[in-house]
């Protein structure tokens, strides 16, 4: 290695570790996440969940422009998002619904909280959880989406323990769901989206219990977007499938 070549080196291995701190403190969130669980300080909680699903979002994109694999090899960026999006995006929001909505009686509350546990680990364990253009296959135990919703809406204990019940199914359905910041089509929409989605949701969880008519009306239009999308190719998916299965008979 030539003597030009060394400081660039070392500039890439600390940018590498660089991105790998910045994962890290996904923890951190988590930590303070579960502590204002515990404290009874709710928006706290998301604000903090929050936080963590932007750091999830820009992690990705960071660590692939680093080639963190190439500079910093002795660590694994893969397990460590995965390590962090179990906590974030499954543990803590199931811990959540477990304390705080309506999901039946204990029994049936301490269920719900084993099936969404124990569910996403088909999703966490899937080696084949994207798609070729990056849609996740099955439902990606987003619980803390699931979760900020049935807060924000107020859903009852019948609907709620519904709902867990069929995205706990769904995991391993062959159904897919955009993720905003991989998939190619319509990517700056389905970015604007997202954020606007992330936007209304601070907003009425500030709100809480009100709604903003204006507020919700952009809520449900967002999410509409990023379903309808995920819809879309759904059936893209079930009609290849189907073409498949003809094909080899």
């Amino acid at each position: 290695m030539s003597s030009t070549s060394q400081p660039l080196q070392r500039q890439r291995v600390t940018y590498a570790w660089l991105v790998h701190i910045f994962t890290m403190t996904g923890v951190i969130w988590a930590c303070l996440a579960i502590a204002a669980l515990f404290q009874g300080e709710i928006l706290q909680m998301w604000m903090w969940l929050g936080i963590a699903l932007i750091v999830d979002g820009l992690d990705g994109n960071l660590a692939r422009k680093a080639d963190v694999k190439k500079y910093a090899p002795n660590f694994d960026g893969t397990v460590l998002d995965i390590m962090v999006d179990y906590l974030t995006w499954t543990f803590i929001p199931a811990l959540f619904m477990y304390i705080h909505l309506p999901l039946g009686g204990s029994w049936t509350s301490a269920a719900m909280f084993a099936l969404i546990c124990t569910s996403s680990v088909f999703t966490y364990c899937n080696v084949k959880l994207k798609t070729h253009d990056y849609y996740f296959m099955g439902f990606p135990a987003a619980w803390n989406i699931v979760a900020v919703v049935m807060w924000i809406v107020g859903s009852g204990s019948a609907l709620n323990v519904t709902v867990t019940i069929v995205l706990a199914l769904l995991t391993v359905a062959p159904l897919t769901f955009v993720h905003p910041f991989r998939v190619a089509r319509l990517m700056p929409m389905n970015i604007a989206t997202a954020f606007g989605w992330i936007v209304t949701t601070a907003i009425l969880l500030i709100q809480h219990p009100e709604r903003a008519l204006v507020v919700e009306v952009i809520w449900w239009a967002c999410g509409a977007w990023l379903m309808g999308l995920s819809a879309y190719r759904t059936v893209q998916e079930i009609r290849a499938r189907s073409k498949a299965v003809v094909g080899n008979q």
